[in-house]
């Protein structure tokens, strides 16, 4: 059975918090001014911002900056780039998380020639990350994670429909027997989180790295294939690349549920980013009533 782990009470605050509203590049070029001390950059880079939503991305020099917003647990930050230490096919960061008043700063090697990868290289590379890292102490995985700090604007009624179907996915999550084994996941597996090095293919983006049921990494290409985003032989040959498909596992509906709630809390945040109005909720609502 799936460790009761999984289902556990989330930790207060969030370890990976949305940012609030208005924070972005600005407060992220902030943090970095106030980091420079402690990362050992050339002062006299002047850094680029190649990505801003969630994190920011900033380019300086060889270096890859990425800012997170205020209230991140750079601890889990650490303990995770720790317990990965060593691992040949992920990018990792080379200084310890530093936390400024605007967000959490973190360093890695600027990886050149970042053109996507197909499929089929993802299961290779994937296949290769679950075993290399079989047996390291991880966070447990907590799945929306991010859904009690985005449910505040709504009604109190209209929170408690979508954190009961929270509760009640967890607790099916934690009824499935996974198939394919627990251990470390990247969390957020697509061929745009590969890069190519000159020592070959790596991962990207594992600020979603945990314990989980394996099974959690698979789930993204079968949900692309079951919307017709991913072909019939790109899927098969992102199988036969990993070993395993994970379509007719009992499991599988609840990850995906899991995923489409996971949706519905970004969007809330994006909304209230954006000033946006919320009257989609109601339809939403009368899905989540009955989660699965």
């Amino acid at each position: 059975m799936i460790s009761s782990q999984v289902a556990r009470p989330l930790p207060a605050p969030d370890a990976l918090p949305l940012p609030p509203a208005g924070w972005g590049a600005a407060d992220a070029l902030l943090a970095l001014d106030v980091a420079r001390p402690h990362l050992d950059l050339d002062g006299l880079v002047a850094p680029l911002v190649v990505s801003a939503l969630t994190t920011v991305v900033l380019r300086c020099g060889d270096h890859a900056v990425k800012v997170y917003p205020p209230g991140t647990d750079a601890a889990h930050l650490e303990r995770v780039r720790d317990a990965l230490d060593g691992c040949t096919v992920a990018v990792l960061t080379t200084r310890r998380p530093v936390e400024t008043a605007y967000g959490v700063v973190t360093l890695m090697p600027w990886v050149l020639g970042t053109e996507p990868r197909g499929w089929r290289e993802v299961g290779s590379l994937l296949r290769r990350f679950h075993d290399e890292t079989a047996g390291l102490h991880l966070p447990d995985w907590t799945p929306l994670s991010r859904l009690p700090g985005v449910v505040g604007g709504l009604a109190p009624e209209d929170a408690a429909v979508l954190l009961g179907a929270r509760a009640d996915l967890l607790a099916a999550l934690s009824s499935v027997d996974s198939v394919v084994g627990v251990g470390a996941v990247h969390g957020d597996v697509s061929p745009g989180n590969v890069v190519v090095t000159a020592d070959g293919p790596r991962l990207i983006d594992l600020d979603w790295v945990a314990a989980a049921p394996r099974e959690h990494d698979l789930a993204s290409a079968a949900r692309r294939r079951a919307s017709g985003e991913l072909g019939r032989t790109e899927y098969a040959a992102f199988c036969r690349a990993y070993g395993a498909d994970v379509r007719g596992w009992e499991g599988l509906p609840v990850l995906d549920r899991i995923a489409e709630l996971g949706a519905v809390a970004f969007r809330l945040w994006e909304c209230e980013r954006r000033g946006w109005p919320l009257d989609w909720v109601e339809a939403e609502l009368r899905r989540w009533r009955t989660p699965l």
